[in-house]
């Protein structure tokens, strides 16, 4: 069994800006002052992403942009909380476009027809964390209302489109309403 991919963007950003240097893993160890072993994990989607301090010692042994090196390690930890999140309520249910957000559930704001029955797919396997951190589109927290709303790809087809509420779970699906 392989190990969870925990560091896609990181990994991708790591690995692509390592080889257009030209350096293998000892050179960017000894150069970053990380060891060449963990290198090789992130650089697999194995390990997180380093703290901060570390990712900024690699961007600079790379002279690589530094924003760049931190804005995908975050994606990466923010996108892995995010899909937790959302895995736990996709399971926890209702799933559908005629709900009230507030009321429990989550919300199909837009996407492909068969949407609902592919999200509900997704949430009944192991992987569920994995497979939809790896596939998100973009995140936006409306911290003041009490939503976030995140896009998944879908293939080819428009992203899925869901919201849910921070303050959903004390409703019931009787409570939803047509949109």
């Amino acid at each position: 069994m392989s190990e969870p991919r925990q560091g896609i963007r990181f990994a991708a950003v790591l690995n692509s800006t390592r080889r257009e240097a030209g350096l293998s893993y000892r050179q960017l160890a000894q150069a970053s002052g990380i060891s060449h072993s963990f290198l090789s994990h992130v650089e697999k989607g194995e390990r997180r992403a380093p703290p901060a301090k570390a990712i900024l010692d690699l961007a600079d042994a790379l002279d690589a942009d530094r924003l760049t090196f931190a804005l995908a390690a975050i994606a990466d930890r923010a996108g892995s909380d995010i899909a937790t999140t959302m895995v736990a309520a996709l399971r926890r249910g209702p799933v559908g476009r005629d709900l009230d957000p507030t009321a429990g559930g989550v919300l199909i704001e837009s996407g492909p027809a068969d949407a609902e029955t592919e999200l509900v797919h997704l949430a009944d396997h192991d992987d569920a964390v994995d497979e939809l951190a790896s596939r998100l589109a973009f995140v936006d927290l409306q911290l003041d209302a009490g939503f976030m709303r995140l896009g998944l790809n879908a293939g080819d087809d428009d992203p899925i489109v869901l919201l849910v509420s921070a303050h959903a779970g004390t409703g019931s699906p009787s409570d939803q309403t047509e949109a």
